[in-house]
């Protein structure tokens, strides 16, 4: 049972290296043909995007945590509106001190 469990992946393996590999030899063929002006430019298309995608990330994600920083603001500030006790409280023992 386990011999031909093994047979099967080797085969599955073997078919979808010779994929691999046949993909990426018509992959160099075509950039064989390609002119160099165009592959200059798409390896700066290239560039641009691999830059652009980390600062996209990190500006959602800064976006993200200010807009989380500014609710729990409002919360805050919500909840000393309601219940000004507390508030004052603080602003009594901090003036003590």
């Amino acid at each position: 049972m386990k011999d031909s469990t093994r047979q099967y992946l080797y085969s599955v393996l073997r078919q979808a290296a010779h994929e691999v590999r046949y993909w990426g030899q018509k992959f160099a063929q075509a950039l064989m043909r390609t002119p160099l002006p165009r592959l200059l430019v798409v390896c700066i298309g290239l560039a641009l995007l691999i830059t652009i995608i980390p600062l996209i990330f990190t500006l959602f994600v800064g976006f993200v945590l200010l807009k989380l920083l500014f609710l729990m603001l409002g919360l805050t500030i919500r909840k000393h509106r309601e219940n000004p006790s507390e508030l004052e409280y603080q602003r009594r023992t901090y003036e003590k001190d």
